[in-house]
């Protein structure tokens, strides 16, 4: 009988091998790529990109993605723009639960319409007076003397109006007076000039805004008198009358002349005579004008 081991291998025959116990079948796991070869996979390893595929077998699977969190920000740019709305909402629910409220009454007066006529004189008579002087001025000019060259159509548009312009051309520096007139509140004006012998005379009327009459008859006055005689007419103690002393020569001209001019106010109005003669002015003359002239103003 033989010693050996049943188990012994035959001599020129390999050992068998002992026998191991089963493993438990592990399905194959899906590779990373086309290319990388089977491997294990390690559960204690970091989850690899993409893991998180869906394991349905299709390699166009769609990530999971995980649920989108609102910050601070989004929620109050959220109670800003329904705060609005909301608050209008609550203030039209409760006027609309509130009784509605009469309006007052209209306080205006009824319209009424006297049932006779109005008389116009006595609707004139209870209104405010006019002006001092209104209409035509140029029916309130003296008339040239008996004998004299009226010269009233030579001035202006020859209708006894005098325009600005025309009042200025009267003057030395044109420009200047021009500008005056104007800043004085110059309204209108009419004047009537004759010729008697070699003397012209010449009696204007000119009205200003009411605002601006007193400046404007104190620029008419000239600065210095002192080579004037100064004195008033008969019948008015607040006029002027200016006679020069010595001779002036008209403008743009060498020819000399002796001046003379008499000033009053009549409310708006400016009265002015003014006389250019040959030799030295008549004063009882200039004086007798020009308390006319005031006699029908007043």
């Amino acid at each position: 009988m033989s010693t050996e081991s049943a188990d012994a291998a035959e001599p020129g025959t390999a050992a068998a091998e002992p026998t191991a116990p089963l493993a438990p079948t592990v399905p194959p796991t899906s590779p990373t790529s086309p290319t990388s070869p089977t491997s294990p996979v390690d559960p204690a390893a970091p989850a690899a990109p993409g893991s998180d595929l869906i394991e349905s077998g299709r390699p166009d699977a769609e990530p999971v993605r995980g649920r989108r969190r609102f910050g601070a920000g989004a929620l109050v740019l959220a109670a800003v723009l329904v705060g609005p709305v909301v608050g209008a909402g609550v203030g039209y629910a409760i006027q609309a639960s509130r009784p509605p409220t009469p309006l007052p009454a209209l306080t205006a007066p009824k319209l009424t319409y006297p049932a006779e006529r109005v008389d116009a004189a006595a609707l004139a008579a209870a209104g405010p007076p006019p002006l001092d002087i209104d209409g035509d001025l140029r029916k309130l000019l003296v008339e040239p003397p008996s004998g004299s060259t009226d010269l009233t159509g030579e001035d202006g548009d020859g209708d006894g109006w005098l325009s600005p312009a025309d009042r200025a051309e009267t003057f030395g520096d044109s420009e200047q007076m021009f500008v005056r007139m104007l800043g004085n509140g110059f309204r209108r004006a009419a004047a009537v000039r004759w010729k008697t012998g070699e003397d012209v005379y010449q009696v204007m009327l000119v009205q200003y805004v009411p605002d601006s009459v007193v400046q404007a008859i104190t620029g008419m006055i000239p600065s210095s008198t002192a080579d004037m005689d100064v004195s008033k007419f008969p019948g008015n103690d607040e006029s002027v009358l200016l006679i020069a002393k010595q001779p002036s020569t008209y403008a743009r001209s060498t020819e000399t002349y002796h001046y003379g001019e008499a000033l009053a106010r009549k409310g708006t109005v400016l009265m002015t005579v003014q006389v250019y003669a040959e030799k030295p002015v008549d004063r009882a003359q200039l004086e007798d004008i020009a308390k006319r002239q005031w006699e029908r103003l007043a």
